[in-house]
Formats: C-alpha cells, structure tokens, sequence
C-alpha cells in the first residue's frame, strides 16, 4: 500500500481532510456567492443580530460577520501555512546539518535551539510585532523565525539515524561532499518526518496568529483575522452579542482539529512505511 492508500484508510484523517478542503473552499470560494463589503464601515448597521440582510449579524463597524470570517480565515491560513513552510524549512536544513556534520557544530548549533526552547515564542512575537508594521507577509516571517527550533530537533534525530544507513556511508565514501549529502540524500529521506511535522506546524501557526491579533498586534484594519475578530467581540460579551465571538472561534477550532486530524494520520502512514 502507498503512504496515501494507507492515509485515507484512516477515518479521521479523512474527515481532517475533508473539513479542510471545506474551510479554505469557504474562506477563498465563499465571497464568490456571498459578496459584501469588507472596506468601508457602515455605523448605521453597527451590531445587528442576524438576521436576512447579514445571516450572521455585523460586528461594531457595520460590517458582515459572516463576510468578514471569510476575509479573516484567508488570512489566518495563509499566514498559517506560510509560516508552518518556513518553520519546517529553516528546522529540517539546521537539523539535518547538525545531525549529519557531529562535532562541535552539532553542539554549537544545538545549544543554539535550546537556548531558543527556553523563550517562550509567544513573547519574542509580541517583541517583534511592536518593532515592526504587522502584515500578512511580516506576520508569516516572523512566526516562521520563532517556531522553527523543535522541528530542527526531529530532524536532528532522523538525521543520526539516517547517517549511520549503509547507503549514507558509501556515498560518504565515494567522496560525496556534505551539501549533496544533506540535501540530495538526508533530507529527501526524511521527507516523513518533514511533511508530519509540517503539518502540525501550520496548526501551531495559525494560532499563534490568533494569539498576537487577540493581543491587538496583528494585520491593520480594514483586513482582519480570526484572532482579530475575537479580540473585537470579546468587548461586547456581557452585552449578548454571541455572533461575534462564536464564530470565529468556531472556526479556529475547527481548523486546527482538521490540520491535526491530518497530520496524525500522515504519522501513522509514514509509520508503517518506515516499519518495513
């Protein structure tokens, strides 16, 4: 069986994938059908409950709820999912070289990830995100640039693994140099390791967008994410207004138990792969 027959022999990563493909058809299809106005405000509308004109009510500014969790979730899974690329990228080269080199600059380059283990990244964002102007493109950067130290562990320790392969040897032999090793060899063979831990990466993403858009430090109005969304409804809380909040929590919820759900199965098909 391939890895993807033995992955969608897995319920839940079926139904991860399923509701997946439903957020982002909802998040980048959805405005498609359901046009409104995500520019200007319109105080006059402002908190509506919902009803015909907006199925969803209008948040403080006028504008559609459910238009504006499309708009949001866009940007929280593009930014999500660029920053869960850059992550895996920067931590499967640092790993792989670490792993595959040894010697001091295994210990250097290691120390240098367990000193980054020990900051907590959400305060390095918060940090960050007062230094800097927040954008989609700055966000992504920078949550990739904090969350890429436990993915450069896993692939250290596929990578010590993967050296002491018969193959890695004799191609160390035939004088190989380092670069094509690591990445014409190493990193190709832990391409398991890799897309799991990419996928899990963007989960942790997209809530740390949420996280820093919570605190008041993400994408400037008028664009918005989920986070935003849930910083703005909780002002309005004790006055009823459950339009506001549930549905962007809803979605976060839903979209990191669908990238989860995924990631837990791509796990389990590279798991038996590996096994044999």
């Amino acid at each position: 069986m391939t890895v993807l027959s033995r992955l969608f022999a897995r319920k839940s990563a079926v139904a991860g994938a399923v509701l997946l493909l439903l957020v982002v058809a909802f998040c980048f299809l959805g405005p498609l059908f359901y046009g409104t106005d995500q520019s200007h405000t319109d105080l006059a509308s402002a908190r509506l409950g919902p009803v015909s004109a907006h199925l969803l009510g209008t948040d403080d500014l006028g504008y559609d709820v459910l238009g504006r969790l499309m708009v949001a979730g866009r940007t929280s899974l593009v930014i999500g999912v660029l920053a869960g690329l850059i992550a895996t990228a920067i931590g499967a080269v640092w790993g792989a070289v670490a792993g595959y080199t040894g010697g001091w600059l295994d210990t250097v380059l290691m120390r240098i990830v367990d000193t980054g283990v020990a900051i907590p990244a959400l305060f390095l964002l918060l940090v960050a995100a007062t230094l800097v102007t927040p954008s989609v493109g700055v966000l992504a950067l920078l949550i990739g640039a904090v969350s890429w130290l436990v993915p450069a562990r896993l692939m250290r320790a596929e990578t010590v693994s993967l050296r002491e392969r018969d193959y890695i040897r004799a191609i160390t032999v035939l004088g190989a140099s380092r670069t094509r090793v690591v990445f014409r060899h190493i990193i190709p063979n832990a391409i398991g390791t890799v897309v799991v831990n990419a996928t899990f990466q963007i989960a942790d993403a997209i809530l740390l967008v949420a996280y820093v858009s919570f605190l008041g430090l993400g994408v400037p109005a008028p664009d918005t994410d989920w986070g935003a969304m849930l910083s703005k409804g909780i002002t309005y809380t004790f006055d009823g207004a459950w339009w506001l909040i549930l549905p962007p929590g809803i979605a976060i919820v839903l979209v990191v138990c669908a990238i989860n759900f995924l990631g837990d199965g791509l796990r389990d098909a590279f798991a038996v792969k590996g096994r044999r």
